[in-house]
This record gives C-alpha cells, structure tokens and sequence, in this order.
C-alpha cells in the first residue's frame, strides 16, 4: 500500500520524535544509574559499573540515526530509511532495560521482534519492490512471527517472562528472525545483483554493501580484534561506535539516483578519507603490538620506534589512498568505460581522420557502442555556416534539421568548448534569446549530454548523446572521456572541413576542366564542319572552275603556241595545289573530328583512322595491327571520344617520334570494363614518376590523354624504354546505370 509523501512525511517524524523521547528518557537513565551515582563498582546485575561515556556513546548514535532519518525525510523522502528508527530504538530502550526498567526491557524486545520484518522491507524497496512470490510470502512470515513474538512481552513482567520454560527459546527465537531476516535479504539481494545487467541497478548494492563493511570495519580493526587477542593497545568502543553511523547514511544515498553534485564528490571522497584513516591507524597498531609486545629493545626506545612507525604509515599513505579512490570509484560507478582504452583507440582514430564518414562513425557508432549510449545524434557545421546533422545512432529522438551557428545556443557551446547536461544548458540561456529551432531542441526529450567539437575556438559541430542503456549514469571518469574526445573530435571536425573545402574546389576545378574539355572538342566539331562546308568546298570548287578552264583552253589553243601550253600548265599545278590543300585540309578536319565516331562507333572511327594512316604516310607506314572487339557493351560518347584519342596520340606518337615498324592497336570488353592497348617497337623513351613532368619537356599529348582518362573514371598505364618501344594501356569501367543515355553506336571487327 503506497501513502502520500504528506503521510509518509508525518508518519516519519512522529516515529523520530518517539525515538528521541526514548533518547532522551534513556539519557536522563543512564546519567542516573544508582551505581554510578553512589560510586560503586558493580550494578544491581553484578556487572561493572560502565563509565558516563560507555553510557553515552549507543545514544549519540541513536541520536545520529534518528537526525538522518529525519534529514532525509525532509529533503528527499524518496530515500526514506525510516526502518532504521527501530535499530535507534533498541539502542536507547536497551541501555535504559540495563537500568532494571521493565516498560524498556518490553520495548526492547518489541523492537527486537519487529526490526526483521522492516529490515527486509527495507532491502526489498531497495531493489525495487516485492516483484517475486516468495519475496511476498517472506515478508508475510516475518511479520506473523513478529506479532508471535511480540506476544509474551505484552502479556507476562519480565520477571514473570524469566520463570517460563520456554523463555531461553523465546529469546534465541527472537534473535533467530532476525538472522533469517538477514539472510532473505542477502539473498534477494544476490539474486536482483545477478539479473540486473546495469550500473544504475547494482549501484544501490555496492552502496549498501559497502555501508555496512564500512560501519563495522573500525570498530572490528580497531576495537573488536584487539580486544579478541587481548592486546592492551586498543581504540575504545566508545568511539569506533559512532561508525555504525555510515550504514544509514549510505542506505539513504543509495535510495537516490546518481547525480553529477558536489554532495557526491563530497561523500565519495569523505569515504576514501574514512577508510585509510581507519586501516592506516590498523598498520599504526598492528606495527606497536609486534614492536612492543616482541621486542625488548622497541620497547625501551620506543619513541624512536614510534616515529619508524609513523614514517611506514606515511609512506604507505599515498599509494593506500590512490587504490582506495579506485575501489570508491568503482563503488560509485561500477563497469565505467575504461578511459585509457576508450580514449586511446578513438581518439588515435580521430588523429588520423581526414574523412567525414569516418568521422561520423567514430563520434556516433564507436562511441555509442564503448559508453552504452541509448542513442547519439552529430551535428556539423556545413559550408553555409548551419549545423546540420549527418548521422544518427540508435532510438534518435525528433530533433530541428538545422541549428544556426550564429545563435546563442552555438555561442554558448562554443564558449563553454565542454561537455554540459542538457538540464544544465537549458538553465544557462534565457529562452528570450532563442530561435524556434533552438526552443526545439532543447525541449527534445530523451537529451542527456551535449559535447562541443571546438577547435580554434570555432565550433566545428555538436554530438548530442542520449542517456545511457539501462538508466546507468554518467560518471566523472565518463565527462573526463568525453571531454578529450571533444577536444580531439574538434580538431578532426576542423581538419575534415578544410579537407571538403579543397575538395569541393578540386571538383569545381575538375568540372571546369571537363567543361573546357568538352568546350574544346565542341570548338573542334565547329571548327572541322566549318572547314569541311566552307574552305574545302570552296578549294573543290576552284578545282573544278580550273579544270574547265584548262579543257576550253585545250580545246581553242594550237598546240604550237608556247604561252598557251604553259598558261595550261601552270593552271594544272594550280589545280593540284589546290586538291593538295584540299586533302591537306580533309586531314585536319579528320584529326578535329573522329569521322563516323558518333554514327558509326567506336570501332568503325579506329579502323578508319587506320586506314587514313596507311594513305597519308603510304610506303612509310608501319605495319598498324587492329584488333578492336568492343562487344555489345554501350559506350558513352565521352568515353568513346577518350578512347579514341588515347589511341590517335599513341599512333601518331609511334609514327612521329618513335620510328616504330609494327604498332598493334586493340581493343577489349569484358562485362562493363573497356581495356584500349597501344603497343609499337619504336625507340622508347624514359617514362617519369609523374606524368606532369613531360609538360615541361613540351610533351602535351600524354598529359592531355592522361586528363582525359582522368575525367571519365578510368586508369592509364604507360610503360616504355629506352630501345624497348612503348605501350600505353587504358582502363575505363563503363556504368550501365549512371550514363546520360548517349552512346557511340556498337559495331564489331577485326583486322
């Protein structure tokens, strides 16, 4: 049955106000004791007659629980530990039934009778409630056995209780459910401990467990054992009692969900000091006993000895306190990443990232996945100088598709350059200042941590994470981790920015490039139609006009007369000049324009382009080998016109330059690969590292080849020698999908 928290509250404080009645009563008893009020050594019980402090000692820390108890209903009533009222009591009403009280000697053992029962309901609301039927039949057996047991303080005196036959039972019963109390809790405990996979959920355990080792470790170091070994060097009880006060301290931190405060630096850091005080003064003791007790000549100089003893115990302090802080840690936070291998293989993958995929799957994916994140969202600056997100990992909540990076909520992370809360962020900037996209992501649900990837005080980006899987917490070791990826994903952000600036401009350069290649071969096309329908037409015609002259002028002259001979003759060498450049010009326009390329193919255009070779250089012409099967591949015009001019260039190179006797040109498809050889047996020639290079030699048709090849996708190999000839040979994969529907007409043939 769940109570208002008004009614929780309300109840809380009357049960502390009746615990502190009973301190108070038990106080003003205790400082009355007739033995220590008529100095004697004995009380009515025959047992010593305890110092005013022994007395005190149970009561301060009664008084202790009871101030935490009600602090804790006050300030966070979801960590109430009201059950620890009962041990409070006990502890006041058992030093009053030592006084000879018989209304304390019922209330303690009434106490004694009902502390299982809100024991174990304490350990099950830690772990989250009665969620198993035999969670649920415990609780009820241990409630039955306390009213049983409850009954015969209620009904006999303790005199009356003495003289029964079952009376030692009754008092080993009433201390047995409070065993198998303890034991049920340790085991429902251990079995929620085994189930649940997540730090948030094991938390409250390694809290609670640590509580109580903590509570009871000076008293059993400091006290207890050397009293057990009687050793006369010894810590008083009265004072390592007051350490009792650490379990419901930590019972009620561990009702709370982690939160990055100062409370929790604090507590985690008064636990380390309160550990290595208590086992440094265990050395300190340890170290006097052997020393004292064994040996004579410690004992005789023992101030010496005692400073030896202090100089060990400090030498020993700092490495005690570096593992202590790391056994808290993993107190506080359990199976956190690991910050030497998570920041160590992330970020020497983020040194060495150039590109934004890579980027993208290191800071949302790998990271994600290291840290447990239930999702993670990476915004970058883009060239018009808005973040946008470009990658997603996980359940990603709604979120804007643009954050302008000239708004208070970029300035602000850009200030900070650190990981922040979402709750934090929202805090620090007035919503008045705020665009609508801003407002929006920041009332996104589901944002846990924002990370600022800042470098040279720019921001280059934000990674929005989402909580962690299974509501783990973020701890420091977590914000340590992420504050250096930040800083190291800043710069990657940086670097990867300027890497798509250049990029961006080399492709602009190379479609500037393409585009002025394009433009020159459509200057060629005009060029050569220009040629064909005006000059050359014009010279065929003056041809004609000479020819007929040269007929009417045979047909009326004498053949006897000179001048009408040489006039026919030199109107004839006209003629023939005149088809000469003719010719000359055909030439030309074949060169500018591959003749039957387009309507044709590729194939026809190179067996022509052979054979105007075999005309032009006649008896002078190599043997020119054709092999050309281009199959039923389509080809792109560009591709075609590429291919066409790798081979033109190595022909006429062979022809020109290398004194070659055999060239043998072929041709291959295979699936979507074109494979173009030109190979001769000329001279050779030394073939630089870069191809650039023979511009400076003021050899420009390679490199224009090599461009060429270079705008349509594909690889070209030269190989040669000197004295070894050349072959060139090109690779151009042809992507049946991705071209503008124009192709070079197909056509098949060999020679």
């Amino acid at each position: 049955m769940s109570f208002p928290p008004i009614v929780r509250r309300i109840w809380a404080v009357l049960l502390v106000a009746v615990c502190l009645a009973i301190i108070v009563w038990a106080a003003v008893a205790v400082w009355q004791r007739p033995c220590r009020a008529n100095d004697l050594q004995l009380t009515q019980f025959g047992t010593p007659c305890p110092t005013l402090i022994e007395d005190l000692a149970p009561l301060v820390v009664a008084l202790g629980i009871c101030a935490i108890i009600l602090v804790v209903e006050v300030l966070r009533g979801e960590a109430s530990v009201m059950e620890f009222v009962v041990i409070a009591g006990i502890l006041a009403s058992g030093k009053i039934a030592l006084t000879g009280s018989d209304m304390a000697f019922r209330l303690n053992y009434l106490l004694l009778a009902w502390v299982s029962p809100f024991f174990y309901r304490l350990h099950i609301r830690l772990i989250g409630g009665n969620r198993e039927r035999w969670m649920r039949g415990s609780l009820h057996l241990f409630n039955a056995l306390a009213v049983i047991w409850t009954i015969p303080v209620l009904l006999w005196t303790p005199d009356a209780l003495s003289e029964m036959a079952w009376y030692d039972a009754w008092r080993v019963g009433v201390r047995l459910i409070a065993f198998l109390a303890v034991t049920a809790s340790v085991v429902a405990v251990a079995r929620y401990s085994r189930r649940e996979r997540s730090d948030a959920g094991r938390r409250s355990i390694r809290l609670i467990t640590f509580g109580n080792l903590a509570a009871m470790m000076p008293m059993l170091l400091l006290s207890l054992l050397p009293d057990t070994l009687r050793v006369n060097i010894l810590v008083p009880y009265e004072v390592t009692f007051f350490g009792l006060l650490a379990s419901p301290l930590l019972y009620a931190y561990a009702m709370l969900p982690y939160r990055m405060s100062r409370l929790d630096a604090f507590l985690r850091r008064t636990a380390v000091y309160y550990l290595l005080f208590t086992l440094l003064a265990a050395i300190f003791l340890v170290g006097t006993v052997l020393l004292r007790e064994r040996s004579p000549f410690a004992s005789e100089h023992w101030p010496v000895m005692g400073i030896a003893i202090g100089a060990v115990v400090l030498v020993a302090m700092a490495p005690l306190e570096r593992r202590l802080t790391r056994l808290t840690d993993w107190i506080w936070f359990g199976r956190s990443a690991s910050y030497s291998s998570v920041v160590g293989h992330l970020a020497e993958s983020l040194s060495t990232t150039l590109d934004r995929s890579v980027l993208e799957r290191i800071l949302v994916r790998d990271l994600a996945t290291a840290m447990h994140l239930s999702w993670s969202r990476l915004y970058i600056r883009g060239q018009d100088d808005a973040l946008v997100p470009v990658s997603g990992y996980g359940a990603v909540p709604q979120l804007p598709e643009v954050l302008p990076a000239d708004g208070a909520l970029a300035l602000s992370l850009e200030r900070r350059a650190a990981p922040i809360g979402h709750d934090d962020l929202r805090a620090s900037l007035p919503d008045i200042r705020l665009r609508e996209s801003e407002r929006a992501i920041l009332a996104a649900p589901g944002v846990a941590l924002w990370l600022p990837l800042v470098s040279a005080g720019v921001l280059h980006g934000i990674l929005l994470l989402g909580p962690k899987a299974g509501d783990d917490f973020f701890t420091p070791q977590d914000y340590d981790i992420l504050s250096t990826l930040a800083y190291q994903s800043g710069i990657a952000a940086h670097n990867v920015r300027l890497v798509d600036q250049v990029s961006a401009g080399r492709q602009e350069l190379a479609r500037a490039h393409r585009q002025l290649l394009e433009a020159g071969e459509q200057e060629r096309r005009r060029l050569a139609q220009e040629l064909h329908d005006g000059a050359v037409q014009q010279l065929i015609g003056i041809s004609y006009q000479l020819a007929a002259r040269h007929r009417r002028a045979s047909a009326n002259g004498s053949g006897e007369d000179r001048d009408a001979d040489t006039l026919l003759a030199t109107m004839e060498m006209t003629r023939q000049e005149v088809l000469d450049v003719a010719t000359e010009l055909r030439g030309m326009i074949g060169e500018l324009r591959p003749p039957g390329l387009e309507e044709l193919g590729l194939a026809a255009a190179l067996h022509g382009y052979v054979s105007r070779l075999r005309r032009e250089y006649g008896d002078d012409a190599p043997e020119i080998e054709v092999d050309v099967r281009d199959g039923a591949l389509p080809i792109p015009i560009p591709v075609a016109l590429c291919l066409f001019r790798v081979a033109q260039e190595g022909m006429r190179n062979a022809i020109k330059h290398a004194n070659a006797s055999h060239v043998a040109l072929r041709l291959r498809s295979e699936e979507e690969q074109l494979r173009l050889t030109v190979r001769d047996d000329g001279c050779g020639f030394e073939v630089p590292h870069r191809l650039s290079e023979l511009a400076s030699r003021d050899h420009f048709g390679l490199v224009s080849i090599a461009e060429r090849v270079a705008q349509v996708g594909g690889n070209l190999t030269i190989r040669s020698e000197p004295g070894a000839g050349s072959e060139i040979i090109v690779h151009i994969t042809v992507n049946r999908e991705g071209d503008d529907g124009q192709h070079a007409n197909q056509g098949s043939a060999g020679g």
